[in-house]
């Protein structure tokens, strides 16, 4: 799920739980009152969620979505602790600012906690007597503490899930040993290009030569060391938009997007020479290679990924070839 498809989640789950607050408060209208009671309450809500609702059904930009929701939330209140100035409602008033952190969104925390301490001036200053008919004037800086309090403590709340999320989203999308990416975000962004509709996408298979020999000479140590390198190595070469992944073992893929031909080409000698390079590990030259395949299509929307990592594994091994297996052997030399 990308970001604007959560956000649109969000927003609809917000106005659920609003709605949900707002029928429970009705039936207690009715309860208390009749259902003479609940005319104005309907009608204020009904001006307010109108332009929400029409949001979302349409997906609006969901940020944009996002600040008209919380702003009518407030106004909603507004309205009615003016036609309502019971201290229920201005109790359910400060559950605005916790479910602003449904968002993880910093900026609208500080912007709720501002709207709710703004509330809390009128109440306490313009509706006194019927709100806080006993609380002298001098604890409303107690309101405010309280206020000021419950924000830091969202804040900090959301940086912490922001850090958890951070770290499960490394777990989730990148190889633990070399950083590079994984399957499950080859597969995702190959499914956002074909969305975008992107010009034409290439995909490059790389095969390590002789990467067996490296481990049984000098163990596993080497050899992870040494696909840290060459991962490092290929990133130098690829641009922001392209996509380094480590299918497993010593097997890559890169993707690329937007790119003709000739770059095409340009972008394979690049690669060839990285991995060709010598690389020196604990006091000794390692003498790599790999074989590349790879795959070309302008095509987007008829691509499949698993079709096109199968042709570009054809193509590494046609590459490859035996001759080219022999000729490629790891070369170990001691500094």
């Amino acid at each position: 799920m990308n970001g604007k498809e959560l956000m649109h989640r969000q927003n609809s789950i917000l106005f659920i739980l609003v709605s949900v607050f707002y029928f429970i408060q009705i039936m207690v209208s009715i309860v208390i009152g009749g259902f003479e009671s609940i005319y104005s309450l309907a009608m204020l809500f009904l001006v307010f969620a109108i332009i929400p609702i029409v949001l979302i059904y349409i997906k609006v930009n969901p940020k944009i979505t996002m600040y008209v929701i919380v702003s009518s939330m407030y106004l909603f209140f507004y309205c009615l602790l003016k036609d309502r100035p019971y201290l229920v409602n201005y109790l359910f008033m400060w559950l605005v600012l916790p479910l602003c952190a449904l968002y993880q969104n910093a900026r609208l925390v500080v912007i709720a906690g501002i709207a709710s301490t703004i509330l809390t001036f009128y109440a306490f200053f313009y509706l006194r007597e019927e709100i806080f008919p006993n609380v002298v004037i001098e604890d409303f800086i107690y309101l405010v503490m309280f206020g000021v309090f419950t924000t830091i403590f969202l804040l900090i709340f959301i940086r912490k899930i922001s850090e958890v999320n951070d770290k499960l989203q490394q777990l989730a999308y990148q190889d633990p040993l070399t950083g590079a990416a994984n399957r499950l975000l080859l597969k995702e962004k190959f499914n956002f290009l074909k969305e975008k509709r992107t010009h034409s996408v290439a995909l490059l298979f790389i095969d390590m030569n002789g990467f067996k020999k490296i481990n049984d000479t000098y163990g596993h140590e080497v050899g992870d060391q040494l696909l840290k390198r060459v991962v490092s190595r290929l990133g130098d070469e690829l641009t922001d938009t392209d996509l380094l992944c480590r299918l497993g073992g010593d097997e890559f893929v890169i993707l690329s997007s937007n790119i003709e031909n000739s770059f095409l080409e340009s972008l394979v000698e690049r690669v060839q020479m990285a991995l060709d390079e010598a690389i020196s590990l604990n006091h000794q030259t390692i003498k790599v290679s790999g074989s590349i395949g790879w795959s070309y299509t302008t095509d987007i929307s008829q691509a499949d990924l698993e079709t096109m990592i199968r042709d570009a594994d054809s193509a590494m091994y046609r590459a490859k070839g035996s001759e080219l297996q022999d000729s490629h052997s790891t070369d170990i030399v001691k500094d």
